[in-house]
């Protein structure tokens, strides 16, 4: 028997994937499905038709995107053309756990506890030949079994009525003043989600993201209709141990320059059942197919970590570049632009300073 903890996304799909030829048990300690949420619900076009091998996804887009802005300190802004859409995340995880439980025995609301390799789900005691931690940031497989745990951001989100420059446009506001990581809006019709990444203080820099930001703060029509927050995983851990295996949040499966982590656990759900129950094959298989997006993508993450005065510049330089062609899930696709980000640099000299701190290596990818 495969016990899976957690009811997410990457507990449903692994679920519904190991569950057509195994006995699965699939437990949740919340009494729903995507509850509480903990994602802005920004996908990519690749990610969207992948979800569609699992359920209607199409039915939990709450808007499409044609692209992102991304704003200086000062409120100088370029876009990047590139189509992405914004999904319903309870409806979403909703659609997969239904999914899961055609082939899965699923059990809500039970929160399960460890007897050193024994699970206990409720007052009954599981045989588990394997067990899978899909249970987030602060995982109890992770901890029960002495895994490393990922240092996190805390994610600040709330909805509101808010006039986006384009009602299709995703922005983003870069620099130390507004976030530690990162500050965006995500917009819905007449309202936005706007949030905040930080290490520390994430509500804040949403206040004064809301309050001082020169373009945000004059765009912002009216008080909070939902507020949500949640942890962010910073890097990726070691996710395989004997019997047990990590997947999703728990193992740090998130995008390193967003947080994202959505399109990453379903190629590792879909790799742990291609290798199942070879579980050091699922972690190589998974290396192999996403890590050197990872590592590039932590390249991409120390541009949130310039000056506001570097920023300004990249910026500024930015505003020419063409984006055409880069995947917002595969970093990678930056070096089919490697001609344009020469050219650039040769019109910018100034760049070739901030580039090579961004291009440094993270002690986080020397690991991987």
């Amino acid at each position: 028997m495969i016990l899976i903890v957690g009811a997410g996304p990457a507990g449903s799909i692994t679920a519904y994937l190991l569950g057509k030829e195994r006995e699965v048990i699939i437990a949740e300690e919340h009494q729903s499905a995507g509850f509480p949420v903990q994602c802005a619900g920004l996908i990519s076009k690749e990610c969207v038709e992948a979800y569609k091998k699992y359920c209607n996804v199409k039915k939990a887009i709450e808007n499409k995107i044609k692209g992102a802005l991304f704003f200086s300190p000062s409120g100088k802004f370029f876009e990047a053309k590139g189509e992405a859409f914004v999904v319903e995340r309870k409806l979403l995880d909703t659609m997969l756990l239904e999914r899961a439980s055609e082939f899965a025995e699923v059990f809500m609301k039970h929160k399960v506890r460890f007897r050193g390799a024994k699970a206990v789900l409720g007052d009954r005691e599981l045989n588990a030949e394997y067990i899978i931690g899909a249970d987030g940031v602060n995982s109890e497989v992770a901890r029960s079994f002495g895994f490393e745990r990922p240092p996190f951001f805390t994610a600040v989100q709330i909805e509101t009525r808010f006039d986006a420059m384009d009602p299709n446009s995703v922005e983003i506001y870069l620099g130390k003043d507004y976030s530690e990581f990162f500050a965006y809006s995500i917009p819905i019709g007449e309202t936005a989600k706007i949030g905040v990444i930080a290490k520390r203080s994430a509500f804040l820099y949403l206040k004064k993201l809301i309050e001082k930001h020169p373009s945000v703060s004059k765009r912002v029509r009216g008080g909070i209709l939902e507020l949500n927050s949640g942890m962010i995983p910073e890097k990726l851990v070691d996710f395989v141990k004997g019997n047990v295996a990590l997947i999703g949040d728990s193992a740090g499966m998130v995008k390193p320059y967003s947080g994202g982590g959505l399109f990453y656990l379903l190629l590792a759900a879909e790799k742990l059942s291609e290798n199942f129950p070879n579980l050091q094959a699922y972690k190589k298989a998974f290396l192999k197919e996403i890590g050197r997006e990872i590592r590039l993508g932590e390249k991409i993450r120390n541009i949130y970590w310039l000056s506001n005065e570097e920023i300004e510049k990249v910026v500024d330089a930015l505003k020419e570049f063409d984006f055409s062609g880069v995947q917002m899930d595969r970093p990678s696709s930056f070096l089919g632009k490697s001609l344009d980000i020469l050219g650039l640099i040769l019109r910018h000299p100034y760049l070739i300073r901030i580039f090579i701190k961004i291009l440094r290596t993270s002690k986080f990818s020397q690991k991987l």
